[in-house]
């Protein structure tokens, strides 16, 4: 069964996106290890920060604005970075119907999101569809709501040379994984193996979308980067992180509860509990925040999958804009960090 016309998740779907963007800014940011081209699209005029030192020298100065400038930005900056996973292609579904918000004021569907468009006009918001499109391009389906569990488990994570899954978090180890001991690669690794979000020690040559993405967020200076995932489990936000400081925390579960509370009104979705982090070294995420000063919020959309769990693919949209509204409104109120 095909997935309605305004689920778009396939890469040529980012690349008639970007290349018929005319109110936004597209470019090639970088490469994925695979060759393939990791895609921004930009919304608001950037105010550029000429930085004198980096941020931890900076703040061990006592100076930080010897990173962040003299003079503050007139407005905002939120990044938003999805699929790092390829295969939870709920996100790059978003992202697009969020760039359709962001060019029109309706989304794919033509459902218009004035408190969407109206907070995102007060900021600059940059748009990667995609982090990872050599994992996306390694899944032959659409349509994660069709998969049976063994698919899941095929597309997720990957499988074994004789066949059986691998699983999660098993999958984390070892890494990078060798491409060639796999019956199948899953799309949480790039061509090379690697998984972006723990690509952050790891060598340019292997893990170039973590890298990417990271001088992406160093040239931009974000207040806020939103990472965006999909699991069966989802919608809600995962926050705290060992390597991130309490005030940042903090605000984590601020944003959180006020998305919520958002979600649970606009779309009678009720998710009473927090989810915290459970990683235990630096992440992608967490570099963010000791590379520009960036509040890291991830983001695990529902990819329709579980049993007790279902959605219909406007539902899973939906859910997306209805958190990236609630996001935006508090970072055109009163900004995105503490």
């Amino acid at each position: 069964m095909a997935t309605p016309e305004f689920y778009r998740t396939r890469l040529e779907d980012i690349d008639a996106m970007r290349a018929g963007a005319r109110h936004g800014t597209a470019w090639e940011f970088g490469k994925s290890a695979g060759g393939r081209p990791l895609w921004a699209i930009a919304y608001g005029e950037k105010e550029p920060i000429a930085h004198a030192a980096n941020l931890s020298s900076a703040l061990a100065a006592r100076q930080p604005e010897a990173f962040f400038g003299a003079e503050r930005r007139k407005k905002p900056v939120l990044l938003i970075v999805s699929a790092m996973h390829g295969g939870e292609m709920e996100s790059i579904a978003a992202t697009l119907n969020l760039v359709s918000v962001l060019e029109t004021g309706t989304d794919l569907k033509g459902q218009s999101w004035p408190g969407l468009h109206t907070a995102a006009e007060t900021m600059r918001v940059i748009v990667v569809p995609c982090l990872n499109p050599d994992g996306r391009a390694r899944i032959p389906s659409d349509d994660p709501t069709t998969w049976t569990p063994e698919e899941q488990e095929r597309y997720r994570h990957g499988l074994y040379l004789d066949g059986t899954p691998i699983g999660w978090p098993a999958c984390k180890v070892p890494h990078p994984r060798d491409p060639a001991q796999h019956a199948f690669l899953g799309s949480y690794f790039n061509d090379a193996g690697v998984n972006p979000l723990h690509g952050v020690f790891l060598p340019l040559a292997i893990a170039p979308e973590t890298h990417a993405a990271l001088a992406l967020a160093l040239d931009e200076t974000p207040d806020c980067v939103l990472d965006l995932h999909s699991c069966g489990a989802g919608p809600f936000f995962i926050v705290g992180d060992i390597a991130l400081p309490e005030t940042i925390i903090r605000r984590q579960h601020y944003l959180d509860g006020f998305c919520r509370h958002l979600l649970k009104e606009r779309l009678g979705i009720h998710r009473p509990w927090t989810t915290p982090g459970f990683e235990g070294a630096m992440t992608l995420d967490s570099a963010y925040y000791h590379l520009c000063g960036a509040l890291p919020m991830l983001f695990e959309g529902a990819d329709g999958t579980m049993e007790r769990n279902r959605y219909t693919h406007q539902q899973i949209v939906d859910a997306y804009l209805a958190m990236f509204e609630g996001l935006m409104t508090v970072g055109a109120r009163e900004g995105f960090k503490p």
